[in-house]
């Protein structure tokens, strides 16, 4: 897997399985589960916070990133990684 890719967009939220499909600027794109993070949020208040709220399907792409409105982000080299070994890809 090439590091430093970037996300392009979000293409599909799934709230009630925590699952988003997102589009990198490389043209890849797959599906991440998120159900690892905010499945069993219990000692993470930022991730509470978007439970809480109901902010999970508010996500977006920020410089590259995948975000939410309270300032929370995710990688996008390691979404990428969850997405390819769920594919049953290896990282090279």
């Amino acid at each position: 897997m090439k590091l430093g890719t970037q996300l392009k967009r979000v293409k599909r939220v799934d709230p009630e399985h925590y699952r988003i499909t997102l589009e990198y600027t490389d043209g890849f794109s797959g599906t991440v589960d998120l159900s690892a993070i905010f499945g069993r949020p219990a000692k993470k208040p930022l991730v509470l916070e978007i439970l809480r709220g109901e902010l999970f399907g508010r996500c977006f792409v920020e410089s590259g990133a995948l975000a939410w409105p309270n300032g929370y982000e995710l990688c996008p080299d390691a979404l990428r990684g969850w997405i390819e070994d769920r594919r049953g890809h290896r990282a090279a």
